[in-house]
């Protein structure tokens, strides 16, 4: 057994150590398997949402897609600082004092809390199927990343890998619930802030530092990879900052990350964990983007760029076997961090407002949690089974279908919902079922996909859709209903 590789099992056997060892402080209720009985400080809050909502898409995909594009990649982050400012500093404040005060443990029941009768539950059920339909595809892309890992770290069997880093996630989410998910977050998001500040600047001391690294960079491709916009021009320009600036649309409606923000102690953590988060995700994104650019020199040519990450780690004639287990650390924990907060939102879409907000099932205490952790296997299971089945593309496979369908489904319904008092019940639904269906449709469609990135266009719809109609259903006299 290499250096490499104990290194990695170490870091595996700690991350699940400290998810079972959380498991001391639980209570036994549902409001802590699913929240952590609202009681998260501002870092633990910062770092958990961070590292849940930058998943293997940054620390693999985000590389690779830098790796083609040059430094035009580096549009993401201003919109993405932004995107992450206004989630802290304007919703969670709102979505907190909500969450409290109509003790909603889940963002369908938050959502759906505001209104009474049908269309409350509607929106509830809604929220459901957006949750398991785009979450379980999300899921099987972060276990689709961690196949890619294995796979060119260890030379393991893509099914292999897909399966460890299955076993690796349920293993702590199952035992320990929100709280243990919470602090491992916290690891995790250090191992992932730890790779991309190291990484880019080993690759340029090899090929001789920031000048040939610089001046190589520039020749490639006739200057297109330091070209702001990588060669862009007309509707290929719309198309390409669309993609950039579309992408932050979807934070606002990302059950996994705003579980986060609903399970803080109060506004002052609310205030010092936006901080921190807007720093870490800046350093984060600028870090991968630059390891996608130093791989573009140092490896020249390579068949699946998204394996830069894991190449270097296996590489022992560049850097120790400890750190190469600390990189692949670091990209499972991009992996797990993600994975398993939402394999906790779609399980507390089963059991919490499925059999029991919707279907009025009454559970004890104690089958109410073994419920939970019976969903999470279960949609754990599912995913897996779609991540074995065919090797995609990270980026594109998260970006296209769960970040989008999440985003205009739950992003524009939520933003009204807590900022416009007019928003109506039939507005949400409605704009909840417009959003995901033209993500979903328009993705289907390559002539204007490839114009237009598909979130920017379901956000709108979506976002139109629900004001429009609470107009509509509030000028004919109905309640918020």
């Amino acid at each position: 057994m290499t250096t490499l590789s104990i290194s990695f099992m170490l870091y595996t056997l700690g991350i699940a150590a400290l998810g079972i060892y959380s498991r001391r402080f639980a209570k036994k209720s549902t409001a802590d398997f699913l929240l952590a009985d609202r009681g998260l400080g501002a870092w633990v809050a910062a770092l958990s949402a961070s590292a849940s909502a930058e998943s293997g898409w940054v620390t693999l995909g985000l590389v690779g897609f830098a790796f083609h594009t040059g430094i035009a990649a580096f549009w993401i982050v201003p919109g993405t600082v932004a995107a992450f400012w206004f989630n802290w500093f304007v919703l969670a404040p709102r979505l907190h004092q909500l969450s409290v005060a109509s003790d909603s443990l889940t963002l369908p029941e938050l959502l759906a809390s505001r209104f009474r009768g049908l269309s409350a539950r509607l929106i509830r059920l809604a929220g459901v199927l957006i949750i398991l339909s785009m979450l379980t595809a999300y899921v099987a892309a972060q276990l689709n990343a961690a196949g890619k890992t294995f796979s060119g770290t260890f030379g393991w069997d893509y099914s292999s890998g897909v399966l460890i880093g299955a076993i690796i996630v349920l293993a702590y989410t199952v035992t320990g619930g929100f709280r243990a998910i919470a602090w491992t977050d916290v690891v995790q998001a250090s191992f992932m802030i730890a790779a991309v500040t190291l990484v880019p600047f080993l690759l340029i001391a090899e090929v001789g530092g920031f000048g040939p690294f610089w001046s190589r960079l520039t020749a490639l491709e006739g200057g297109r990879m330091v070209d702001p916009v990588a060669g862009t021009s007309g509707w290929a320009l719309i198309a390409f900052l669309s993609l950039w600036l579309g992408i932050p649309l979807g934070y606002p409606g990302q059950p996994h990350v705003l579980l986060r923000l609903m399970a803080v102690k109060d506004r002052r953590t609310i205030l010092r964990g936006g901080i921190i988060s807007t720093i870490w995700v800046a350093v984060l994104f600028s870090g991968a983007i630059l390891v996608g650019l130093a791989g573009r020199i140092y490896f020249v040519q390579l068949p699946d760029p998204e394996k830069i990450l894991p190449l270097v780690a296996a590489d022992a004639s560049l850097i120790p076997g400890v750190i190469g287990g600390m990189l692949i650390a670091a990209i499972m924990a991009a992996i797990a961090s993600t994975a398993d907060s939402q394999l906790l939102v779609s399980a507390s879409a089963i059991s919490h407002d499925l059999l029991v907000g919707l279907f009025g099932v009454r559970l004890s205490l104690a089958r109410k949690l073994l419920c939970d952790r019976a969903a999470v296997l279960l949609v754990g299971g599912l995913a897996t089974l779609i991540a074995m089945a065919e090797v995609r593309t990270v980026f594109t496979f998260v970006l296209d279908y769960g970040w989008a369908g999440l985003g205009a489904g739950f992003g524009p319904p939520l933003v009204l919902a807590l900022l416009w008092r007019r928003t109506s019940g039939p507005g949400v639904l409605c704009g909840m079922l417009a959003g995901v269906l033209t993500a979903v449709i328009w993705r289907q469609l390559p002539a204007l996909n490839d114009l237009l990135y598909n979130l920017v266009p379901a956000f709108i719809i979506s976002l139109t859709v629900t004001w429009a109609v609470s107009l509509v259903s509030r000028q004919k006299g109905g309640d918020s209903s």
